[in-house]
């Protein structure tokens, strides 16, 4: 998946643009750029490193100053999307820290194509106060592009970032961002603020939490975010986060017959996970079910995983549960042969683990 990705910045990209914005600025080094760029380390360099040297020699090559360079890539960017349109804001977030309102101006302009939440973070860097005012007017944008980007621009732990470390220290100043955006009309925006919320929860997961107890309730959409949200806290068995959505004391509940089809499974493979669920108790109780796989890792020690197997209201009885897991090697997984462990969770408390062996394939 990677190399996928980082194939999209290629020699042919860098090529094109190099053309089309000699199209609209004649003087610039075209041929000069696509060699500097395309040079013996280019096959070498990941995604981001790809971004950021073509920015970089652009910065170099441009014939012009900042503001009108700006004005150029204005013209080309809109030919490029996804994962290409990144080197814009890239070129903003190298050149363009003393700059300011071109800066907004340009990131605000090349934020739908793409995203610009890696180039406003040296901004909040730079100038905190400053950048979390514009982050706040964004929010509150026509645009739900730019109000993404509010929001996903100042998550204190966004994934291929360099961590935000003030507001991990202290998140309150973007909290007005989030909530301004909580409810917002896009999913696409909410569920940004839900990543926020979950960054923040790693590190203060009391000012979350009392930020759940306010929000829930607002709409079902509103609390879909929360729990979202709150997805570390609940996997973790955090008591104050399951009880937030109603998931009370399992005293009353047991597992039964668990099992998996042998004690010896084969990578490559996909098996049932089957139990029972057994409630002593009389009034139905809502129920949080998962299972965590203590995957066993290439040095020998291990990583659990918690995969959410359902939730329910039970009676008093017996409910029988399977539920199939894939053991088939991933690009965001590898799976190595070893000892391995399965355990179910009710209400974040484990009550049964049974161990196997993963084969070869």
């Amino acid at each position: 998946m990677a190399g996928e990705m980082k194939a999209v910045i290629s020699c042919e990209f860098i090529t094109q643009l190099a053309a089309e914005i000699k199209m609209h600025l004649p003087e610039f080094p075209s041929e000069d750029y696509t060699q500097s760029v395309c040079g013996e380390s280019w096959k070498s360099l990941e995604l981001k490193e790809r971004l950021r040297k073509g920015a970089a020699i652009l910065g170099q090559l441009f014939p012009c100053d900042y503001a009108e360079s700006i004005e150029v890539l204005k013209l080309v960017a809109p030919s490029y999307n996804g994962l290409q349109s990144l080197l814009f804001p890239e070129y903003v977030e190298q050149f363009g820290l003393g700059n300011w309102d071109i800066s907004m101006d340009a990131l605000a302009f090349f934020t739908p194509l793409g995203s610009a939440e890696f180039a406003v973070r040296p901004f909040i860097r730079l100038d905190q106060e400053r950048m979390t005012r514009q982050l706040l007017l964004w929010s509150e944008s026509d645009d739900m592009h730019l109000r993404r980007l509010a929001s996903e621009g100042c998550r204190p732990r966004l994934p291929w970032a360099s961590p935000l470390r003030r507001f991990i220290k202290n998140p309150d100043p973007i909290i007005p961002i989030l909530t301004q955006l909580k409810s917002d009309p896009e999913e696409y925006v909410r569920r940004s603020v839900a990543n926020n919320l979950n960054d923040i929860s790693k590190d203060h997961s009391a000012r979350v939490l009392e930020l759940g107890s306010q929000w829930i309730g607002f709409s079902i959409e509103v609390e879909k975010v929360v729990k979202h949200g709150l997805r570390t806290l609940l996997k973790k068995g955090h008591t104050d986060a399951l009880r937030l959505f109603g998931f009370g004391d399992p005293k009353d509940i047991c597992i039964e017959n668990f099992r998996l089809p042998g004690q010896t499974i084969s990578i490559g493979t996909t098996q049932a996970i089957q139990f029972d669920v057994v409630y002593s108790g009389v009034s139905p109780v809502k129920v949080r079910l998962e299972y965590a796989i203590d995957y066993r890792k290439a040095n020998g020690s291990t990583s659990r995983k918690v995969f959410q197997a359902g939730e329910s209201f039970f009676k008093h009885g017996k409910s029988q549960i399977e539920r199939k897991q894939s053991f088939k090697q991933m690009t965001t997984r590898k799976h190595y042969p070893g000892n391995h462990a399965i355990s179910i969770l009710v209400n974040g408390c484990e009550k049964a683990h049974i161990s196997f062996i993963l084969l070869p394939e």
